[in-house]
């Protein structure tokens, strides 16, 4: 009975540190998730910055030099949305 009750603690605090471990590995595997979709709206907007003429970078105050900080500083919401056009 003891060793029943000593087996069943070990089983259970195996299962907890089983789940622990998948739960960093989730946890992890979401943040790289998310940064690399905020990575890639940045080359987005870039990409649509870059495609648009010096005429139409300055009707929205921007000068070409200023692409790269402009699609840094776009809210990371408008980015991941695709509102970056």
């Amino acid at each position: 009975m003891i060793m029943s009750t000593h087996s069943d603690k070990l089983a259970a605090t195996r299962t907890t540190i089983e789940r622990s471990r998948i739960s960093k590995l989730v946890a992890g595997l979401k943040r790289w998730t998310v940064a690399f979709i905020a990575w890639r709206a940045g080359q987005a907007a870039i990409a649509a910055l870059s495609s648009m003429s010096d005429n139409e970078l300055k009707d929205v105050g921007l000068v070409r030099t200023d692409i790269r900080r402009a699609a840094k500083i776009l809210p990371t919401r408008d980015r991941a949305a695709g509102n970056c056009q």
